[in-house]
């Protein structure tokens, strides 16, 4: 039975999550607060990049501490009243075999995208179940400063730091070791530079290029890509000759480029293959919601709005199509899409300067011109400061990276 490398070599302690030494340590201090009674603090916030260990480290302190562990994510569509009765129930309440002295660990995932946020409703829930609570609590997320400070200030933030390439090699030797697999040390490198600090990431790549080798070596790897890659003028010419959903999704998986970057080639050359006004406004409308999902992963670092963004330009603008095509010679994105791209950036930066300009009593015209570029040498340089400004600025990780490259 095929089961995911990720599931399978999943780590067994906290010892075997690699390259977080300093959060595992500040988790275990947390943790250790309980033993003593409710803490000052009862939650722990994870927060960090994708594939950096933060829902494994959950799994293994539940064991660890023999807690039971009470799962909810944010695709549950938790509202107030679901969070309220499932969550409060679980928080406040002992367990079956160890009565009421007996912990629960309740964990709610993705706890930055939390449904229902444009009323506040599951983050109110979630301030209420942080007040009541009898049980440790850890929220999940990517960007920190997406959750509302009344509910961050409840927490132990704990920052799980994007991997090196270290030490997603030697967790892809302790895979090879067993699988046994002998492997070219070049070849996991190339692997862990291509995921970018997401060990789930390298795991998968792994798995999809050793599954049932005995030895893996460098020239492995290249014709692995070689046969996933598609260069964008052949995914131009296929992606609107496709007549299903799936065809379409193979298209864009095989193309060698991130779909935000894909999106300019389509949006630049599709529009002018299409014969029909009718199919022009339909294939126009999808781009467009597609570029939306694409400003919330920049704006939040959603990265998982990727796969929707992905499908609305590939599956979407397949059958959006209904009339004929006509031959058209592909060109790069124009200078006006390149600037388009930009949108998000200066949309970051703008807001930046608001919230700047209703805390200092100024114009955002004043706090672009002056106060951006004073606050981005502190963010650079002094990182007690920059982190008080972020938390009195209520900024996000977009926000703090706009001052950090600036």
């Amino acid at each position: 039975m095929f089961k995911p490398w990720a599931d399978k070599h999943q780590p067994r302690g906290l010892h075997e999550i690699v390259g977080q030494d300093s959060a595992l340590k500040a988790v275990m201090e947390w943790a250790g607060s309980w033993e003593k009674g409710r803490p000052k603090k009862p939650a722990a916030l994870f927060y960090g990049p994708a594939g950096t260990g933060k829902t494994a480290a959950v799994v293994v302190l539940a064991k660890r501490m023999g807690w039971d562990l009470i799962e909810l994510n944010a695709s549950d569509k938790r509202t107030f009243a679901i969070i309220d009765k499932v969550a409060g129930t679980a928080a406040t309440t002992g367990t079956l075999l160890g009565g009421i002295a007996g912990k629960r660990l309740v964990v709610l995932d993705e706890a930055d995208n939390v449904y229902g946020k444009e009323d506040r409703g599951g983050y109110r829930a979630i301030a209420k179940l942080l007040e009541q609570t009898q049980n440790p609590t850890v929220l999940i997320a990517n960007d920190r400063y997406a959750i509302p400070a009344n509910v961050r200030a409840m927490c132990t933030s704990i920052n799980f730091r994007r991997l090196t390439q270290d030490a997603i090699v030697k967790r892809l030797k302790q895979i090879c070791s067993a699988e046994k697999i002998e492997a070219d040390p070049t070849a996991l490198n190339v692997i862990a530079e291509t995921a970018r600090g997401d060990l789930r990431c390298a795991i998968n790549d792994l798995q999809a290029v050793a599954s049932g080798k005995r030895r893996l070596m460098i020239k492995d790897i290249i014709l692995y890509k070689r046969d996933r890659e598609m260069n964008i003028f052949s995914a131009l010419s296929e992606l609107l000759r496709a007549t299903t959903c799936q065809k379409a999704r193979e298209v864009m998986w095989a193309l060698d480029r991130s779909p935000d970057d894909a999106i300019g080639w389509i949006s630049e050359n599709v529009p002018r293959m299409l014969t029909d006004p009718a199919d022009l406004e339909r294939v126009c409308d999808t781009l467009a919601r597609a570029d939306a999902f694409f400003g919330r992963v920049k704006r939040r670092q959603a990265y998982g709005m990727w796969s929707y963004a992905s499908d609305l330009m590939s599956a979407g603008v397949a059958l959006a199509r209904e009339g004929k095509l006509k031959y058209v010679k592909f060109q790069p994105p124009s200078s006006g899409m390149l600037y388009r791209r930009t949108a998000v950036t200066r949309a970051v930066r703008d807001s930046l300067a608001r919230k700047i300009a209703a805390r200092c009593h100024t114009s955002s015209r004043v706090a672009r011109k002056h106060f951006i570029p004073y606050f981005s040498v502190i963010f650079k340089h002094n990182r007690k400061a920059s982190e008080r400004i972020a938390a009195e600025l209520e900024l996000g990780d977009a926000e703090v990276g706009y001052l950090v490259k600036t």
